[in-house]
């Protein structure tokens, strides 16, 4: 009988076993599917978990949940690069700004690429590219110098439906960026410079805003909403409905980052953390006789009544080549969703727990994707922590 009972188990035992699917069998059986179609204005990629709107006149995008009732978007534009002398306190002022390159009246063209790896599993790419003139100011009359084709500007966004992790290809010992496959567009912004401008530092200025619909446009709904920054000692919280100025000049406030790479702006509405900008605090130089380099970019931001400005600006100089900054733009699809900066351990989430900071510890999967949250130990974000931006306020750099 013991040798009955011992075979039963075993044969038990076994038959779960056959019936419990390997972790790649499970990951790949919650994949979601890629697809995309065209429109005359945009590209539009669904992955299941969040749709995707990618203008084709000039980079835009926007991104929503799948399954939402409303035309409620979250986009960004990204406009302009500026070309400017930082003070002697690292600032930037926008009234004093000598170049300008305007995105938006720049000739855009777009092309679609779908590939498959076994890192990102299925992935569609969309690119726009554009040769852009700079505008100079004239100090002797009131027109502009035009410097034409003074950089090609290249937009590369990406969305997969495996989690991985984005790394600077040319650059030794990359830090890592994790990507949360379906529910998060990686993009690249690649500034190729054709000609030298006499400006030791180079911004690309970049609006974010919630949408109706594919409007590419800043919402007319009446619901408030603003933006909660997660800097190096507190959340700031900006509202972009307010044109912060101070008589003609355009406040800007310097952003303080954390130690890891991963920066990041959420959407909130109804104290509900419902999407997401992010950043690495790095952007890779380009140069024609040396190596690439990563270097630190210095962030600057203002509302100006319709939507959030960020400015990501690196130090450049005459040999510089090329400029690639490295963001995304996602959503939160659980009750419980969040960003993964695995480094520190913090978690940006919906609803009552909007934010969760705790230390590594171990993985839970979230969301059909099995996306993974690490965390040990958690605390609700204290409300003393938030910290709302007055006009007047002016940051500058650290001493």
């Amino acid at each position: 009988m013991t040798n009955v009972r011992r075979l039963l188990a075993i044969l038990v035992c076994t038959l779960f076993l056959i019936a419990i699917p390997t972790a790649s069998e499970s990951s790949d059986a919650s994949q979601q599917s890629l697809s995309y179609s065209e429109t005359t204005d945009y590209v539009l990629v669904e992955t299941g978990e969040m749709n995707i709107a990618i203008s084709k006149d000039f980079p835009a995008v926007i991104v929503a949940p799948a399954n939402q009732t409303d035309e409620k978007g979250y986009g960004l534009v990204i406009s302009s690069a500026l070309g400017y002398n930082a003070t002697p306190e690292g600032e930037l002022l926008l009234e004093d700004v000598p170049y300008h390159a305007s995105f938006e009246h720049s000739t855009w063209t777009s092309s679609i690429d779908s590939e498959y790896s076994e890192e990102k599993g299925e992935t569609i790419t969309v690119e726009l590219a554009s040769s852009v003139n700079m505008n100079k100011k004239n100090p002797s009359s009131p027109g502009n110098i035009i410097i034409d084709d003074w950089a090609d500007v290249t937009v590369r966004f990406q969305v997969t439906n495996n989690n991985y992790s984005a790394r600077y290809e040319d650059v030794d010992s990359s830090p890592d960026y994790h990507v949360n496959g379906t529910t998060e567009l990686k993009f690249d912004i690649v500034t190729d410079i054709n000609e030298a401008i006499d400006a030791e530092d180079l911004a690309i200025d970049i609006g974010l805003m919630m949408t109706e619909g594919y409007t590419f446009s800043p919402t007319s709904m009446p619901e408030p909403y603003v933006f909660h920054g997660y800097q190096e000692d507190e959340v700031t919280e900006s509202n972009p409905m307010e044109n912060e100025t101070d008589g003609d000049v355009k406040l800007l406030h310097e952003f303080f980052p954390r130690e890891e790479l991963k920066q990041l702006f959420a959407f909130v509405q109804d104290d509900s953390a419902e999407s997401y900008f992010a950043w690495a605090k790095l952007a890779e130089l380009g140069y024609d006789e040396l190596e690439d380099e990563l270097t630190d970019i210095s962030t600057f931001y203002r509302t100006d009544g319709d939507s959030l400005r960020i400015y990501l600006s690196t130090s450049v100089n005459h040999n510089t080549t090329s400029v690639l900054h490295d963001p995304s733009l996602g959503i939160f699809v659980t009750d419980v969703g969040y960003v993964d900066l695995p480094d520190d351990g913090m978690k940006i989430g919906l609803s009552g727990e909007s934010v969760i900071l705790g230390l590594v510890f171990g993985a839970i999967a979230v969301g059909a994707v099995g996306t993974y949250a690490i965390i040990r130990g958690r605390g609700e974000e204290d409300p003393g922590e938030i910290v709302s931006l007055e006009k007047n306020r002016y940051y500058r750099k650290k001493p």
